[in-house]
């Protein structure tokens, strides 16, 4: 996985799901999972399950993929990585 220096970001930020749907691309790619508002727009391309697994959920709600089996328990913490808020 590559990391990169991101910008620091206010995680108390609250998201409606329409703000969430305006970044519905792979170039530009938000999700909300249990509530929460994550930016996988520099993630994206480095998912182990290929970058359709997570664009076919950009923009909206993907908290039922994301809580499925075939992630192993790591994934909450590389997720908290691009955590940017909450949605209202």
């Amino acid at each position: 996985m590559t990391t990169t220096t991101r910008a620091p970001v206010d995680r108390a930020t609250t998201y409606s799901r329409e703000d969430v749907a305006e970044h519905a691309a792979r170039d530009d790619l938000w999700v909300i999972i249990d509530g929460k508002v994550y930016d996988l727009t520099e993630y994206v391309d480095e998912h182990p399950g290929g970058a359709d697994a997570i664009a076919r959920n950009a923009g909206g709600d993907a908290t039922t993929g994301f809580n499925g089996p075939q992630h192993p328990s790591r994934v909450f913490d590389i997720v908290d990585d691009y955590l940017i808020g909450a949605l209202k």
